[in-house]
C-alpha cells in the first residue's frame, strides 16, 4: 500500500507526482513553469522562491483523494544538473542560481583561457556557474560556505535536521565538473584554480540515500524518507528499466540526451562526451547532450507559433517523404537543408529539421557503442516528443536498431519517485510500458 513522490525540477517546468506501488502507475500529477529571471547572460533562478513552488505544488498534489498521507512511504528529487546553490553557514541562500543554459559559464570559461585547463570542459557545468559569481559577485561567494545542487537544495529543505550536512549527489556532481568520475570522490585541488578558495565542498553521497525524514511543518507528514536524487535524465533512464551495463537510453527535452551505462569507463572518451556516475548500481556513463528540442523550439516558433501541435503533426506526416534530412554540422551549430520542393511549405522545412536531428541521434549512438565497445541492439527513447507517431517514425526510419518508445509522458518524475522507492525499499518497480515499431 505505499506511495512514493517524485519532485522533477527541468528546464521549463517543475513536475511532482505521486506513485502508486500497488497500482503501479503515476495516480497524480502537478506542475508549474519553472521560472527565470532574465539577465543579460540568459536567465536566474531564485533558489527559495523555487523551494516555495515546490512547496506548492506538493500541498495540491496531497489535497487528491488519490493520494493517502499516510501510506506515504519515500520523496526524491531531481533536477537538471548544472544548477547550484550557494549556502551560508547557516543554510540560508546567498546567490541567484545560473540557469545551466545561460551565457554565464560561457563567458567564464573564456575568461579562464586556453592555457587554464578547463577548455575542454562543458561550458554548462557548475564549476563555471561558480567562476562566474567568484568575477561577478564577490561578496555573494564570500558570504557562502559551501553549494550543493538545485534538487539536493530542496530536498535538504524537506529533512526535519536543519543542521543536516549540506550534501550533493553523485548524479549531480557529475555534472559539477569537481568529480573525479573514475574515483568517486570530489577534486578538491580544483577549487584554487577557479578562485574558490572560501568554499568548502559538500558531502558526497549516492543517488538513492535516504538523507533525513520530513518534518510535519511543510505539507508533507512528519517522518517521510527524503533520498537524495539525481540528474533528471538519469532518473529517467533508471524509471524505465535503463539499468545495466550496455543500456542506452534517450531523453527528448530541451536538451536531448543520450546516454550509455558501462561498468567502466573508456580509457579516453572523445571530445563532445562526458561521463559520470549512475544513480544506481555502481554504474558509470558516457553521455552526449544535444540541443534537438531547443532547436526544434526555435523553427517551431517561426513555423507554426500558435498552431495545435495535432495540425502540426499532420501536416509534418503528409510531407515527411518528400525531404531528405538537414544536414547538421559537426559543431550542431548550423544546419543546410537540401532537396525541398520548388513548391515548399513550412511542414517541409520543419520536417527537414527533425529528420536531421534524428539522423544525429542515430550518429551519436554509434559513437557510444564504439566508445564502449557494445553492440548497441535496442535504444529506450522518451519524452513528450515520444508521444507523437510521426516522431517516432522519422526516429525510426534513421536507424536499423529497435527503439523501445516510453509511453508515459512523464518518464522523468516517475523515475525520480521509482529511485525514492528503490532508496527505502531496495526494491524498484518498472511501471512503463514500452512500445516499439520493429520486431
Amino acid at each position: 500500500m505505499s506511495q512514493f513522490i517524485g519532485v522533477d525540477i527541468g528546464t521549463t517546468r517543475t513536475k511532482v507526482g505521486c506513485y502508486d506501488a500497488d497500482a503501479g502507475r503515476l495516480v497524480v500529477l502537478r506542475h508549474a513553469p519553472t521560472v527565470v529571471d532574465p539577465d543579460p547572460w540568459g536567465g536566474r533562478r531564485d533558489a527559495t522562491r523555487l523551494a516555495a513552488s515546490v512547496g506548492d505544488l506538493l500541498a495540491d498534489l496531497l489535497a487528491d483523494p488519490a493520494v493517502r498521507p499516510d501510506d506515504l512511504a519515500g520523496v526524491g528529487v531531481g533536477s537538471v544538473g548544472e544548477e547550484v546553490v550557494l549556502l551560508a553557514a547557516d543554510g540560508s541562500v546567498t546567490a541567484p542560481v545560473l540557469a545551466w543554459f545561460a551565457g554565464h559559464g560561457q563567458q567564464a570559461r573564456a575568461a579562464l583561457g586556453e592555457g587554464s585547463g578547463w577548455a575542454d570542459t562543458d561550458d554548462t557545468f557548475s564549476v563555471f556557474k561558480l567562476r562566474w559569481l567568484a568575477e561577478h559577485r564577490p561578496d555573494d561567494l564570500a558570504a557562502a560556505r559551501t553549494f550543493t545542487s538545485l534538487a539536493d537544495f530542496v530536498a535538504r529543505d524537506l529533512l526535519a535536521d536543519r543542521t543536516a550536512p549540506v550534501f550533493l549527489n553523485v548524479s549531480h556532481a557529475s555534472r559539477t565538473g569537481l568529480l573525479d568520475v573514475r574515483a568517486g570522490v570530489l577534486r578538491t585541488d580544483a577549487l584554487p584554480d577557479l578562485g574558490l578558495t572560501t568554499l568548502a565542498l559538500p558531502d558526497l553521497v549516492d543517488s538513492a540515500t535516504v538523507v533525513g525524514r520530513t518534518s510535519g511543518a511543510g505539507v508533507l507528514p512528519a517522518g517521510v524518507p527524503v533520498v537524495a536524487g539525481g540528474h533528471d535524465h538519469m532518473c529517467g533512464a533508471f524509471g524505465t528499466g535503463v539499468r545495466a551495463a550496455g543500456d542506452v537510453y534517450v531523453s527528448a527535452g530541451t536538451s536531448e540526451a543520450q546516454v550509455l551505462l558501462v561498468d567502466a569507463l573508456p580509457d579516453v572518451v572523445d571530445p563532445g562526451l562526458d561521463t559520470g556516475i549512475f544513480v544506481a548500481g555502481g554504474l558509470r556513463f558516457v553521455h552526449r547532450a544535444t540541443p534537438s528540442g531547443r532547436y526544434y523550439q526555435a523553427w517551431h516558433d517561426m513555423l507554426y507559433s500558435g498552431v495545435p501541435d495535432a495540425t502540426m503533426w499532420a501536416e509534418l506526416d503528409r510531407v515527411v517523404d518528400q525531404v531528405d534530412p538537414a544536414t547538421i554540422d559537426a559543431g550542431l551549430r548550423n544546419l543546410r537543408l537540401a532537396a525541398l520542393p520548388m513548391d515548399v511549405t513550412r511542414a517541409h522545412v520543419l520536417a527537414s529539421l527533425l529528420k536531421g536531428l534524428a539522423v544525429e541521434a542515430e550518429a551519436t549512438t554509434v559513437r557510444l557503442g564504439r566508445l564502449g565497445g557494445v553492440d548497441i541492439a535496442d535504444v529506450t527513447v522518451a519524452g513528450v516528443a515520444a508521444g507523437w507517431p510521426t516522431w517516432r517514425r522519422l526516429r525510426q526510419d534513421a536507424t536499423e536498431r529497435r527503439l523501445r518508445f516510453v509511453d508515459e509522458p512523464e518518464a522523468t518524475v516517475l523515475g525520480v519517485a521509482v529511485l525514492a522507492q528503490y532508496g527505502v525499499t531496495g526494491r524498484a518497480d518498472v511501471p512503463v510500458h514500452l512500445t516499439s515499431t520493429r520486431p
